[in-house]
This record gives structure tokens, sequence and C-alpha cells, in this order.
């Protein structure tokens, strides 16, 4: 039977200093009689735009949760957003880097990656998590040239989808593959996202985990019929009304257009039908103009970005997110919390958390016919309502809650940590 090896240990050059450093990263295992030094790990994520969106509550919960007695962790991202202050009231740091942009340019992208170099050269990190494709592509090189322990890449979804040119597919799918050259692991936060890396060749086996994306089930549990028509009196909706809402930024891509073409066919079957459109982006006053164009604006409420989006939740009879990619689709595990019926796009990791008929409806992106039918049977029965929703609820406490995610995530870290010699204290 192999013997097991002892942990690796390291000489503490001062009382106060969390390891002996021999250059830059050089650290120097001194053997089994060494004292061991209980590190601080310092934990960078990057991740582009401080916007409060999916990924970026991913990212924030991810960091949230860590054992600030062990991690010290920080948020690197462009100036501006509502992330910003949201990281900085639970006690973590920020920096601001004013060359990281959403799009790409070319002089900016480099400029980014030339100051993510240095700064990391600077501050010595133990591990950086970079989260979707531009910060995971700038963010994964600059940590391999400045010699980062430990790198860990987050795929919230891809930058490339079937219905996009054949250039943009390409060259979006040929960065990922060399952007998995440059981590220790890639974390999925669905299988079809895995099964996609896989047929693409974007990585191998050997560096993928699977962590589900998590939501705070304290913060996302169902409310009673009283509580619903008191937060319905706040927004003038009517108690009698059938309210279908969505929670998303108004980007291309999140399928709205489709959504408001189906509300207006719902309309002629369910004459009480309310729309609420929960959120906000460059698409506002494009889809404001064409929900004006249909005769629908005392039908469509516009509510603009909500920090609690568990209240505005509270009020919808079924939730729906009709996109045409998506990695997961945040909202979905909050509606479904929330005991919500859901009714959501089959594409991308949706299908990961909705099985058809049990606990919410699987539409085809862009079937504004299909989309309207599946709202219309979720309205028109209440019993089929109340069971999806139930299973819903009952299939996020089991695998989808804030808690395990961070359990996971730490997990991993202490593995990859471990491989290069890093022991952190427990």
């Amino acid at each position: 039977m192999r013997k097991a090896k002892a942990p690796v240990t390291f000489e503490c050059s001062h009382p106060e200093s969390s390891i002996q450093y021999q250059g830059s990263w050089g650290l120097k295992p001194t053997g089994l009689g060494a004292t061991l030094c209980e590190i601080m790990i310092k934990v960078l994520h990057i991740h582009t735009l401080p916007i409060v969106s999916g990924s970026g509550i991913n990212t924030f919960l991810s960091m949230q949760g860590m054992d600030r007695n062990l991690y010290k962790v920080e948020l690197a991202c462009a100036p501006g957003g509502r992330l910003i202050p949201l990281v900085q009231e639970n006690q973590m740091e920020v920096r601001a880097f004013k060359n990281m942009v959403q799009p790409l340019h070319p002089y900016k992208d480099a400029l980014a990656l030339l100051d993510l170099i240095a700064f990391l050269k600077k501050n010595l990190y133990h591990i950086v998590h970079t989260h979707n494709s531009k910060a995971g592509f700038l963010g994964r090189l600059a940590a391999k040239l400045a010699g980062v322990p430990v790198i860990v890449h987050t795929v919230h979804g891809f930058a490339f989808h079937d219905e996009e040119p054949l250039w943009r597919q390409m060259l979006f799918r040929n960065l990922e593959r060399l952007g998995s050259r440059w981590c220790d692991r890639m974390i999925f936060i669905s299988q079809p996202l895995i099964d996609w890396a896989l047929k693409d060749h974007i990585v191998g086996e050997e560096k993928i985990a699977k962590i589900y994306s998590g939501i705070q089930l304290d913060k996302f549990h169902p409310v009673t019929s009283e509580e619903k028509d008191r937060i319905r009196s706040k927004w003038a909706l009517k108690k009698e009304e059938a309210v279908v809402g969505i929670v998303s930024k108004l980007w291309e891509g999140k399928g709205h257009t489709v959504l408001i073409e189906a509300f207006k066919l719902l309309k002629e079957k369910i004459k009480d039908a309310k729309l609420v459109i929960v959120g906000e982006g460059y698409l506002y006053d494009e889809l404001f103009k064409m929900v004006d164009n249909n005769g629908l604006r005392e039908s469509v409420l516009f509510t603009g970005f909500q920090m609690d989006v568990s209240e505005i939740i509270a009020t919808f009879d079924v939730a729906v997110l009709p996109s045409f990619f998506e990695g997961m689709g945040r909202v979905i595990l909050e509606a479904m919390a929330m005991e919500k019926p859901v009714v959501a796009s089959r594409v991308g990791g949706i299908p990961d958390l909705i099985d058809q008929d049990i606990n919410g409806l699987l539409v085809h992106p862009g079937d504004v016919t299909e989309l309207a039918d599946a709202l219309e049977k979720v309205l028109s029965d209440n019993g089929l309502a109340r069971k999806l929703g139930r299973e819903g609820r009952k299939r996020i406490k089991d695998q989808f809650s804030a808690d395990v995610m961070v359990q996971s995530i730490e997990m991993l870290y202490r593995e990859l940590l471990a491989r290069k010699g890093i022991a952190v204290a427990t």
C-alpha cells in the first residue's frame, strides 16, 4: 500500500508574513521539520464589466462566501457599474482597469493586458479566477505571464453561438482553445456547456470541473398570497391580473422582442395579462417603441434596474426567459426557488435546469407562437402552475445553493494550491 505524502511546509521569513518568497513566486519547501505557515491566500477575480448580472452575481457570491480568515479576495474589472459598490459594501477591494472594455478593441485590449501583467507581478496573488470570455482571455494570459501559481476560469457561456457569422464563431472558438492552455482548471456552470466545450475541442476533460451557479436560498423563497398582493400594489399591479415577468439585461440575445410579440398573441386569449420587464440596457428605447407600436403600453411595465429582484419576482404568475443563448440563466434559478413556474428557451444550460412538464416548460428560441402557447398553458391551469413551482423549488434546494457553490470552489482552490506546494490553513 502506497504511503501518503507528508504535507509540504514552508519557512516563514517574518512572524506576520504569509509565506517566504524567493524572487517572485519561488516558494521553497524546507522539509518535514519546518514550521507550517498558515498563509492568507490572495485571490483576484477578474470580470470585465462590473454589472449586476448573472455572471456578476455569481462572481460576487463566489467572493463573498469565502472564509475571510483564510482568503483575501479582490475584484478586478472596468471602472463604473453597480457591482463595484456591492463588492465594496461587503468589505472587499475593487481594482479598476480603465482599458478593460467589453467589445473587441485591439488597442485597449493590449493596454489592459499590459496593465494586468504589471499589476499581478507587483501584487503576488496565489490565485487568479477569471470570468467570461474577454476577462477570461486577457486575465488568464496575464496571470500565466506574471507567474501566478493557480489560474482558474469560470465559463458562464461562450461568446459565440450558431446564429453568428462563421468568422466570429471561428475566432472566439480558437481564442477559447488558447485560453484553456493558460489555466489549471475551468469551471462550467452547466452540463450542456461542458458538452459544447468538448464537442468544439475547447478543453480536455482533465481540466473540467462542474460547479453549478448558486443562489441565496434564504433570500429567494416562496411568499404568501397576501405578501404577493401587497408587493403588487406597490407596482400598481392588480390582484386578478395574470403577470408574466422577465428579469434580464435589455441586450441582444435575451429574446425581448420575441417575448413582446408572444405577449401580444397571449393578450388575445387572456385579456387581463400583464407583462413586467425588469432590467436596463441599450435596447430600452427600441423595446419601449415596439410596445407602443403594438398598442401594449397599458399592459407592459418597464421597472428599470432593481437590486432586489426577489421582491419583483414575487409579483409574477410565471417567469420567462426566451434567450437565444444562455450559460444557465440565473433568473430561472431565482424564480424556481420562489416556486414560480418557468417558461424558457431550450438553449445552453437551461435544459440542465428544466425537465419538460415537470418543473417548467421549454420552447424553441425565436418561436413566437410556441412561447405564447406555453405561457397560456401555465396561466390557464392553476394546478399545473403550482406543480411546476413546487418541483422547481425542490430542484433548486437540492443542488443550487450559494453555500454549496462556494464550498465546491474552495475545495477546488485547495486541491490546485496543494499541487503547487501551497498549504491552506484549516
